[in-house]
């Protein structure tokens, strides 16, 4: 009955072991330790304003799906701050905001394991006045100038 015993409590510790070393080895997979977002070369290519809106620019993380902005009208942005989701592109124009308000922003990666980290802080402020290429969309002179420059 002892060597029953034996063998019993043996092939049990050897399921156990086999059991807890296989593993679900698929090198496809994705992680969700993406890398952050990044500017560009420096915060200043990363955000413009403009009449209205901020326009963002980031380099692609290779294994993002997709990416998220999260935003706000104070310094701190966490991922408990208002987001934008689903974003695809590495561009995203951030529209119908108050001229004059500073907006803050961070970005993270999304893939299917999960989202990444949040890439560092960068803000802008939507400018109050159009610039003349804003205001002037469109310039036709129909007279020809003349006279005498003899004087």
């Amino acid at each position: 009955m002892k060597k029953i015993n034996f063998w019993i409590a043996l092939i049990t510790a050897i399921i156990v072991l086999i059991g807890s070393c296989a593993t679900d080895d698929d090198s496809s997979s994705t992680s969700s330790t993406l890398d952050p977002m990044t500017c560009p070369s420096d915060n200043t290519d990363c955000i413009t304003a403009g009449w209205h809106q901020n326009v963002m620019d980031w380099n692609a993380v290779s294994g993002a799906t997709s990416y998220t902005i999260y935003w706000d009208t104070s310094s701190g942005v966490s991922t408990s701050s208002n987001a934008i989701t689903g974003i695809t592109d590495d561009n995203y124009t951030h529209t119908g905001l108050d001229n004059g308000t500073t907006y803050y922003y961070k970005g993270a990666t999304v893939n299917s394991a999960g989202t990444g980290s949040l890439s560092d802080e960068v803000s802008a402020t939507p400018r109050g006045v159009k610039t003349v290429a804003e205001a002037c969309t469109a310039v036709s002179l129909t007279e020809t100038p003349s006279g005498d420059w003899d004087g």
